[in-house]
């Protein structure tokens, strides 16, 4: 007959060993488990992919833009529209509303500024735009047709962010991930982008592209830049001119390079813009061009981005 203490010197050893692996295992690290695909976090300034240009994650634009209500009886009877039947006017405040919501629809896109002086137009704009509004920020200025408006508001209250200003009828296709934040300071350049049509539902806007070495009239519509510094009164009074007459993209590049001192480039073979305008409707007062040989400058299309 075996005795208990035959047992119990075993045991007791058996039971020590198992102590000491639970205690082992009770500090060891807990291994990283990979997230599910079902519940990965949304693009956000910190988790945007790597550009394909190379270097660093890309900043979401704050985009600056204005257009007015057309169907307001003052600006239809105004010499500028009152040759067009309010149908007309719908249909361009059409284009204005469409190209918003694909602003505001795009990925790269964190907010738009949206400035006015007439405040029945964010009741119009709240109705028609039903999506993103979260990121649409409405800010009142004392006459948003007026170019310096928008730069004003932009060195006052959007310093250091990357900033697209754009015309109302233009919005952003691919290429915006081509962008980094520090290639545009450290060089301190501004993207000056002529357009490219594509085609829309109410018309072809495709021969309207004007991005080619060959299409290039000295047009453009969009500016990409870091605002640095303060907005000087020399800039202020360059640019007071409605943003929509004849040769403001000019004057508008000349002082950029002359009186703010950025490098203008227009990058627009890889970031591209689409123009949507097929309702024909324009002001009238845009007829008289603004810019001459001592204040015009241009940018021709490249792919270089520095």
């Amino acid at each position: 007959m075996v005795s208990k203490a035959a047992f119990s010197k075993p045991l007791l050893i058996l039971t020590t060993v198992l102590f000491l692996v639970f205690i082992y295992l009770m500090f060891q690290p807990v291994p990283n488990l990979q997230k599910s695909t079902l519940f990965q976090t949304a693009p956000t300034l910190q988790t945007l992919p790597i550009s394909t240009a190379g270097g660093n994650v890309l900043m979401l634009l704050d985009v600056v833009i204005t257009f007015p209500l057309l169907t307001d009886p003052v600006i239809m009877n105004s010499s500028s529209y009152s040759k067009y039947p309010r149908e007309k006017m719908e249909e361009r405040l059409a284009e204005y509303i469409t190209s918003l919501d694909r602003t505001l629809s795009h990925p790269y896109v964190s907010n738009v500024h949206f400035l006015y002086d007439q405040p029945q137009i964010i009741s119009y704009i709240k109705t028609h735009v039903t999506t993103n509004q979260n990121k649409l920020l409405f800010h009142k200025v004392n006459d948003s047709t007026l170019s310096n408006a928008a730069y004003e508001f932009v060195f006052s209250n959007l310093n250091g962010r990357l900033v697209m200003v754009n015309q109302a009828d233009v919005y952003p296709g691919h290429g915006l991930d081509l962008i980094t934040k520090d290639v545009m300071v450290t060089n301190k350049l501004m993207y000056a982008l002529t357009r490219h049509g594509r085609m829309e539902r109410e018309c072809d806007m495709r021969p309207g592209t004007t991005c080619t070495d060959k299409g290039y009239i000295g047009s453009h519509d969009t500016y990409i830049f870091v605002p640095q510094g303060e907005f000087p009164p020399a800039a202020w009074n360059a640019l007071n001119h409605h943003s929509f007459v004849l040769g403001i993209d000019n004057v508008l590049i000349w002082t950029f390079e002359n009186i703010l001192k950025y490098k203008v480039l227009n990058p627009c073979k890889v970031i591209t813009m689409f123009h949507y305008h097929c309702s024909g409707v324009r002001p009238t007062a845009r007829s008289k061009r603004i810019n001459n040989k001592s204040n015009s400058g241009k940018s021709r299309p490249t792919e270089n981005l520095k």
